[in-house]
């Protein structure tokens, strides 16, 4: 398993912010190589499949909205998701929380994959933590 958290801030404010973080059509164009499929807005018990891949090589990540709570005044928004993937699994939170200049965002990250030998987990988080890292920045512009 390898774990990581990333750290943002934004000009948004941390409803936009947030907004665009639970935009799953805004993923499909921030990561490149996936598409987010769904059905309905985001909501606690949405299901919904990440398929990555080029032309007919790749995987769904299948995942669960477990929290899914926007902000509210001075209180952050967070989101829960657990990945029930056979390639991928664990989990991914995060928080938006509102700043005098916008908002903090924190990106959890506990990905586990079973197939992989467990000295690989560091290779993982750093190649996951460069990944991600990228694809947050792209959601909030």
């Amino acid at each position: 398993m390898a774990d990581f958290v990333l750290h943002a801030v934004s000009p948004l404010p941390a409803g936009e912010a947030f907004d665009r973080l639970v935009d799953w059509d805004r993923h499909s164009e921030a990561i490149p190589f996936t598409t987010l499929q769904y059905e309905g807005v985001p909501r606690v018990g949405q299901r919904f499949v990440a398929r990555t891949g080029v032309g007919p090589i790749g995987f769904d990540d299948v995942m669960v909205v477990d929290e899914l709570q926007p902000p509210e005044g001075d209180r952050p928004g967070l989101v829960g998701i657990t990945k029930h993937g056979r390639v991928v699994g664990g989990t991914v939170g995060w928080t938006v929380a509102p700043t005098a200049t916008g908002s903090a965002i924190t990106w959890t990250q506990h990905l586990v994959i079973p197939w992989l030998p467990l000295w690989m987990d560091g290779l993982v988080g750093a190649i996951g933590s460069r990944a991600y890292g990228m694809g947050l920045r792209r959601l909030l512009t």
